[in-house]
């Protein structure tokens, strides 16, 4: 090959390349440490003890990110993480248990809330514990 040829070769690739050392050097890193941040948000509430005779149902698990999920705006970022639980307990021994919750979020201690499902069958009890958090952007595109 000759050098013009090398030349128009590195021009036209050499773009490419620094459009992926800016996007996974600068871009990507705050999108990795929210991702981070939001798994171990789920760890925390995955970890906290269950209620006795309290089961969650895996597959109604959820977790969210991104920015306004509790509404307004800003340059924050929101987490929010829904587990579901089947219990044979009453309201009350449920607002008890998780009344003395303390769940760290990002910054400081999430906020946890809980929703009731009550079919009237003791063995069918459904609860809904909501677990949110929210911090500053950090630069993460998805909270801008």
């Amino acid at each position: 090959m000759t050098r013009w040829t090398w030349g128009c070769l590195v021009a036209v690739v050499l773009p490419f390349f620094g459009a992926l050392i800016l996007v996974f050097g600068f871009v990507m890193p705050p999108v990795w440490r929210d991702d981070d941040r939001l798994d171990a948000l789920l760890d925390r509430v995955l970890t906290h003890p269950l209620p006795p005779e309290t089961s969650e149902l895996s597959d109604q698990r959820d977790a969210d990110f991104g920015r306004g999920l509790f509404g307004g705006n800003g340059d924050y970022c929101d987490y929010r993480i829904r587990i579901v639980l089947q219990t044979k307990r009453t309201q009350e021994e449920i607002r008890r248990h998780y009344g003395k919750a303390t769940i760290k979020g990002a910054e400081e201690n999430a906020t946890l809330s809980l929703f009731f499902e009550d079919t009237g069958d003791t063995s069918g009890r459904r609860v809904i514990v909501e677990v949110t958090d929210r911090h500053g952007s950090d630069w993460d595109w998805r909270c801008t």
